[in-house]
């Protein structure tokens, strides 16, 4: 029973985690795309505007990718749960690392969500560094 309960926590841990990366991850964008004048955006070169525009739909997209990690968790969280009543350490090891757990099933969702989001994010941050040192 304890090693289901820890399961389970583990995989709460693990959304968290993950919440918090889709956390920052919306909130510097937003942070970016409120903070800095929309004539100043429209200021800028026709390829930078685009450049931004990628970055953020890469980020984003890295974002949504994180998202349906965590939902993969919580489903796979609500089933350990449930092998806590039958006292089933086999199948709630099985959906947390088995073949058909959650990582093995979900870890391409993860791996590219974070891909994206720091791809994203330094595309922002050129676009960024470009206003700040261009005086624009």
């Amino acid at each position: 029973m304890q090693y289901i309960s820890a399961l389970a926590d583990t995989a709460s841990e693990d959304a968290k985690h993950v919440n918090l990366y889709v956390t920052v991850s919306l909130t510097g964008v937003l942070v970016t795309l409120t903070q800095i004048p929309f004539p100043r955006l429209l200021g800028l070169p026709l390829l930078l505007r685009i450049t931004l525009i990628l970055g953020v739909a890469i980020a984003m997209t890295g974002s949504a990718l994180f998202f349906k990690y965590v939902q993969a968790l919580h489903r796979t969280r609500m089933g350990i749960v449930r092998c806590l009543a039958s006292g089933n350490a086999k199948h709630a090891r099985e959906l947390w690392a088995g073949e058909t757990g959650v990582w093995k099933r979900r870890r391409q969702d993860y791996t590219w969500g974070m891909r994206l989001t720091v791809s994203g994010h330094a595309l922002v941050a050129f676009v960024i560094a470009y206003l700040l040192l261009s005086g624009r």
